[in-house]
């Protein structure tokens, strides 16, 4: 008889998750603060724990995670290792967040940190047990895991990191000494946007092509610059070596800035296709051979790639088919010679016709607007001319009057 084995993590709850479970949605900005925190701790090679504080709104059993802040530590003991936040601290900057996020009126609902894939450990436990009994007795944990963006261990576009609830449980020897009761279920989560944060993570994808990677200082740097210093300050400024001056081309354009952004952004997609392609193909390479009808799946090897070695694949080591999902990818790639070209010549002609009509409507409308511009222009050249050829004629009583006085004089002064 086949004994269950306990799980790999002795925090994590075996429970069934139920369906009153916690939902929670995640927003970008608590992302983008956690991987600043981290840039900057490890950038400036900072000690201790990096630990921060997400608040948001909790309406049931619905949780929003929408700000995230850093948090001050202090040990709760050496022998342990492990730390707990400086209570004093972190309700003053609690309160701080509570006033400047009134309308809608945001609440400590977690806090992150940072740990391996196999979920909580030890050291999580005496500040998780802190902020239940002081802030809020459903704070969650999100933990990140750098370890899986090092190894590059992410596929299909999933977030390094987890969401954990705690409860007590009771041991199975109804033991509830200290640390024995608290036990970890993962959460599913969501990612939320809000147009202010689509503009925020647009804005930060748009720099990121002009970012400039910063080295971090050796320490034998760090020793010339104490021993430099430590010579007087004369000295320290003969030894100094200048900064490194900057010249124009390290700064990239707008143009260049959108392009690489938008080219950037052509790769995520291009990635997370093959991504999903190749998880399509691995699943139907797993169902049983009477479910495979192409050569190229029920073949061993794939076509491309490092040749392995034969493998041979049974009905028992075959996965059990799910109808629902190969449905799914059955209607996904009848769609497919929909957005495929079954006719580029007769494609080519109808974009040849289609700029043809939009040059010729461009050239109509110069050509209209070149004759406006040419009657506009008889018009003043017309008034022009008739305005210069009235200025030099004379009026009609001016020339009646002119010839009389003449008439008269010269009549009496020839008497």
């Amino acid at each position: 008889m086949a004994t269950s084995q306990p799980p790999a993590n002795p925090l994590l709850s075996t429970a069934r998750t139920s369906d009153s479970a916690l939902q929670v949605q995640l927003h970008p900005l608590v992302i983008l603060t956690i991987s600043d925190y981290i840039t900057r701790h490890t950038l400036r090679q900072q000690q201790g724990p990096i630990v921060g504080a997400i608040i948001g709104q909790q309406n049931g059993r619905e949780i929003t995670m929408e700000h995230a802040f850093e948090c001050k530590t202090q040990e709760l003991d050496t022998v342990s290792a492990s730390t707990v936040l400086d209570d004093e601290w972190f309700k003053e900057r609690l309160e701080q967040f509570k006033d400047v996020h009134k309308a809608p009126a945001l609440d400590l609902v977690g806090w992150f940190t940072l740990g391996p894939e196999e979920g909580p450990q030890a050291v999580h436990v005496p500040m998780m047990q802190q902020l239940q009994t002081n802030y809020n007795d459903a704070a969650v944990l999100l933990l990140f895991h750098p370890g899986a963006v090092v190894n590059g261990a992410l596929s299909g576009g999933k977030l390094p990191l987890s969401i954990y609830e705690a409860f007590t449980e009771p041991s199975p020897e109804n033991r509830m000494d200290e640390f024995s009761g608290l036990k970890f279920r993962e959460l599913a989560h969501s990612v939320d946007t809000s147009q202010a944060e689509m503009i925020a993570v647009d804005f930060v994808a748009k720099g990121g092509g002009n970012a400039t990677a910063v080295t971090a200082p050796s320490s034998t740097d760090k020793q010339a610059a104490e021993s430099g210093n430590s010579n007087g300050k004369g000295k320290a400024k003969a030894t100094a070596t200048p900064p490194p001056a900057a010249t124009e081309t390290d700064a990239l354009s707008a143009e260049d800035e959108e392009a690489i952004a938008s080219l950037t952004a052509k790769a995520n997609a291009i990635k997370m296709l093959h991504h999903r392609v190749s998880l399509i193909r691995a699943y139907l390479s797993a169902q049983p051979p009477s479910y495979l009808t192409d050569a190229l799946l029920a073949s061993p090897t794939p076509p491309q790639g490092p040749p392995n070695p034969p493998q041979t694949r049974t009905a028992a080591t075959a996965t059990t088919p799910n109808h629902q999902i190969l449905r799914q990818i059955l209607a996904l790639t009848s769609r497919v010679p929909l957005v495929t070209l079954s006719d580029t010549a007769a494609l080519a002609r109808e974009i040849a016709h289609q700029s043809a009509d939009v040059s010729l409507v461009a050239l109509l409308a110069n050509l209209t607007k070149s004759v406006a511009d040419a009657r506009a222009m008889g018009r003043k050249f017309a008034a022009f001319e008739r305005a210069r050829t009235d200025k030099g004629k004379p009026l009609a009583g001016q020339d009646l009057g002119s010839g009389m006085g003449v008439g008269v004089g010269s009549g009496f002064g020839s008497f």
